[in-house]
């Protein structure tokens, strides 16, 4: 029982539990994290974000693909421009990109799921949500 905890913990929280060490939580060394990354399989990942976590995606989106793509203002545009962004990095995975609530209305996120895909992309989608760059 206990090792699922620390591997919910480990995930949800980037903090994991070293045996002998007296508190149960610390954090992971970068070192482990960059060896866990190249060696990972594809997964699984969804990206909540809002308004204007999705403002600087769609920035970094245009800003990495001029002008191959319209404006990612619509679910379907953000989802071709991260398929593209897939396509051109050799990438595995596929993007798909939801609006909730899926009418106009506020507030609303977008859930970004991208399916299949390896954590350094993952990464890379989630850090220009935050900072408007996509590095990759």
């Amino acid at each position: 029982m206990w090792p699922t905890i620390d591997r919910a913990r480990r995930r949800l929280g980037g903090w994991s539990a070293v045996p002998g060490d007296p508190s149960p939580t610390r954090p992971v060394p970068a070192a482990v994290e960059t060896r866990e990354s190249a060696d990972s399989p594809p997964e699984d990942v969804v990206i909540i974000l809002r308004g204007p976590e999705v403002h600087r995606l769609r920035e970094a989106l245009l800003h990495t693909l001029g002008g191959a793509i319209e404006r990612p203002d619509t679910p379907h545009r953000i989802e071709h421009a991260l398929s593209l962004v897939l396509a051109r990095h050799a990438a595995p995975g596929r993007a798909r990109v939801l609006r909730r609530p899926a009418g106009v209305s506020s507030p609303e996120s977008w859930e970004i799921h991208l399916d299949g895909v390896d954590r350094p992309t993952a990464t890379a989608v989630r850090e220009a949500g935050r900072t408007g760059r996509l590095a990759r």
